[in-house]
């Protein structure tokens, strides 16, 4: 009688040592079933972004090589240039805006943004910021060059200076996109300073 109870007690503390083990690892399937869907994720996205990449890596050089036979076309230097922009090689696109703004039209304002973004990503930050004041200068609300400003003065962390043109960009139109994106840059900033 006492070995039918002791059995007993046996296969029910197995049964349910079992049954806690499967449910332990059907738990931990679940739980690697979710991050394996988050790895494949990530790495469909990498593999898209590398797609991307090569796709206008092989456009731009097709656009260079027509560059070659008409080097002021307006359409392919732009091209050329957002185009390197877009890809980060900022020496190249810097050459390519300097030669839209020097050869085919100095005034087109967002060329000359990202020019001064092109030319403060290769080191060449006193010309940038000249470059975005004169834009300033003679358009004081213009959002883009005010956030972009603001922008450069955060990354060489001198964010006295990028607070104030945060605010400038804030003040000129607090309801655009671009004011909205001031404000928060200057919400992120009072928490860090």
């Amino acid at each position: 009688m006492v070995w039918g109870l002791v059995a007993s007690i046996i296969v029910v503390v197995g049964g349910g040592s079992w049954a806690l083990s499967r449910m332990a690892i059907s738990s931990n399937i679940e739980a690697g079933k979710e991050e394996a869907l988050k790895r494949a994720d990530q790495r469909q996205a990498d593999e898209e972004v590398v797609a991307r990449e090569r796709k206008l890596s092989s456009l731009l050089a097709t656009i260079e090589d027509s560059l070659a036979a008409r080097p002021l076309d307006s359409m392919l230097v732009i091209s050329a240039a957002n185009i390197a922009y877009d890809l980060g090689q900022f020496d190249k696109a810097s050459r390519f805006y300097g030669r839209f703004l020097d050869s085919i039209d100095a005034s087109v304002t967002s060329v000359r943004i990202d020019y001064s973004y092109a030319l403060f990503q290769t080191g060449q930050q006193k010309e940038a910021l000249a470059e975005l004041e004169s834009i300033i200068k003679k358009d004081p609300k213009n959002q883009s060059a005010l956030f972009n400003i603001a922008v450069m003065h955060t990354q060489m962390q001198q964010f006295d200076q990028a607070k104030t043109w945060f605010e400038r960009c804030r003040a000129a139109d607090p309801a655009s996109p671009i004011g909205e994106r001031a404000k928060l840059a200057l919400e992120q900033l009072s928490k860090t300073s």
